[in-house]
């Protein structure tokens, strides 16, 4: 009965397993890898020995760029942050200036129809509840 249900338990093992993610800003531990080929290093056969060196210097590589690749994620992650933050404050003055402006010009237009005092534009006024 259990092994008609194992490939279920399988994915779900794997689901729960798999979908674990490590943080952008944590490095890898290379330090398993680099053990591993000086432990292979020891006991390999000089034409194995080629190839292990070509993967530490491969190992190495990969070092640097995954050094070079989160050093710019953080400055590109702070960078966004800032622009955000910037982005914000823009729109804040922008809206007070979008309010200052229109309060301007409502006292602009009130001005003009309480000087106008000719028949069209006294029916203007009382359509829009300027009882004099």
């Amino acid at each position: 009965m259990i092994l008609s249900h194992m490939p279920t338990l399988l994915v779900v093992a794997l689901l729960f397993t798999g979908c674990s993610t490590v943080s952008p800003k944590r490095l890898p531990n290379f330090a398993t890898t680099e053990a591993r080929l000086d432990a292979a290093s020891a006991v390999a056969n000089p034409e194995a020995k080629v190839h292990i060196e070509e993967a530490k210097k491969q190992l190495e590589s990969a070092k640097q760029a995954c050094f070079v690749n989160t050093e710019a994620l953080e400055e590109a992650v702070k960078e966004r942050n800032e622009a955000l933050k910037d982005a914000e404050i823009w729109k804040a003055k922008q809206r007070k200036a979008l309010g200052e402006l229109w309060m301007w010009r409502g006292a602009l237009i009130a001005a003009i129809l309480f000087a106008a005092r000719g028949p069209i534009l006294w029916v203007v006024r009382k359509f829009i509840g300027i009882p004099w």
